[in-house]
């Protein structure tokens, strides 16, 4: 398997430590990795609109266009491509939730943060070729759906709800919390509350109160449970 690369950094010197380290983290998952090299976002935007890349790796902290913009740029025009965010700029992880990256890796702790961003995106690219399924017990019977059609699980005693991607109405489950709370963890499932389960793929921000998924539905975090539900979304995207 080959994987095609963009890394966008402003250090000249890092950009070699990164671009090695992260051909070998995927060596050792059998799969090579092209890796072009950028110094600017701008740069990096110019390339994207000729070339498909199936992974960018970007420095938050840069001169003029720095990371986020250039996420948000990317999110605006349609590019859904997986992102990753290489930087010791930890106190501005929160502001990527908007461009939902994959992970978030430390340049000081690179090669442990690397090697579970390489595991995730093995995870994810599974997912999206239809390889990561959950059972539910329903009315009729035993029902298989895609872990990513999934926005977020609400209790309502007996029964419970499911909100689905592109569905006006949540298909209910004959499945307590509890037992929904277990067999989602491993599909990157946050309990923020103990009457509702998110997937983290559709969350855009995680404030003191509430959780705001990508679709803009608000849904509250239990009293004292911000910090952990926080904490929780960042070992998600792959920060030890």
């Amino acid at each position: 398997m080959k994987i095609k690369i963009a890394l966008c950094d402003d250090d000249a010197k890092a950009l070699p430590i990164i671009a090695g380290a992260a051909e070998s983290a995927f060596a050792e998952k059998g799969i090579s990795a092209e890796i072009t090299r950028f110094r600017s976002g701008e740069a990096l935007l110019r390339a994207t609109e000729d070339t498909h890349f199936q992974l960018l790796l970007l420095d938050i902290e840069m001169p003029g266009m720095d990371g986020i913009a250039v996420g948000k740029r990317l999110r605006e025009r349609g590019d859904s491509t997986p992102l990753v965010y290489v930087s010791e700029a930890e106190s501005r992880v929160f502001d990527s939730f908007f461009v939902q990256p994959l992970g978030f890796v430390r340049k000081s702790n690179f090669l442990n943060d690397i090697s579970a961003v390489v595991e995730l995106y093995i995870k994810t690219n599974a997912q999206s070729q239809g390889g990561d399924h959950i059972d539910f017990n329903t009315r009729s019977g035993l029902l298989t759906l895609k872990s990513r059609q999934i926005r977020y699980i609400e209790g309502s005693r007996n029964y419970q709800l499911v909100y689905l991607d592109g569905k006006a109405e949540p298909l209910e489950v004959k499945m307590t919390m509890e037992k929904l709370d277990a067999v989602t963890q491993e599909h990157g499932f946050i309990r923020i509350h103990k009457g509702y389960l998110v997937n983290s793929a559709h969350i855009q921000r995680i404030g003191v109160n509430t959780v705001t998924l990508v679709d803009g539905t608000e849904l509250p975090i239990g009293r004292s449970k911000a910090h952990e539900v926080k904490s929780k979304y960042l070992s998600l995207l792959g920060k030890v």
